[in-house]
């Protein structure tokens, strides 16, 4: 048994050990780390627009629809005019990076942010 343990080449050994265990274990807890911190940045950013698109709502109702609703001039044309203000207000109320990250992260943004318009309405109105 002796002989054996004074055989091995211990450099070698752990050089192999390094390349088949520890090596892509530490690859995997990497890119596990490196895709939460990824989510966490999309969650963050999501709640901004989220922020970002309530605020822009409330701003566009003061300024143009308040005014307009209920007459002749609100039509769905117009209604579709203020949702697409609210929409450009809230993404320019966003980082370069923040709307990068979320246009990337979402495949459809504009169906998405549609939504976030859509809540963001019924969230005000029944405050």
């Amino acid at each position: 048994m002796q002989e054996i343990m004074q055989s091995i080449d211990w450099m070698e050994l752990i050089n192999a050990l390094w390349a088949i265990v520890i090596l892509p274990l530490l690859t995997y807890i990497g890119k596990q780390i490196h895709e939460w911190t990824k989510a966490k940045k999309i969650d963050k950013y999501s709640d901004i627009l989220y922020k970002n698109v309530t605020a822009a709502v409330k701003d566009v109702y003061e300024t143009t629809v308040k005014d307009i609703k209920g007459t002749e001039d609100w039509t769905p044309e117009k209604q579709n005019e203020v949702k697409e203000l609210a929409k450009t207000k809230a993404i320019q109320a966003l980082s370069n990076s923040a709307y990068q990250i979320l246009k990337a992260a979402n495949n459809d943004f504009s169906a998405w942010l549609d939504s976030l318009v859509g809540t963001a309405l019924y969230d005000l109105k029944n405050k």
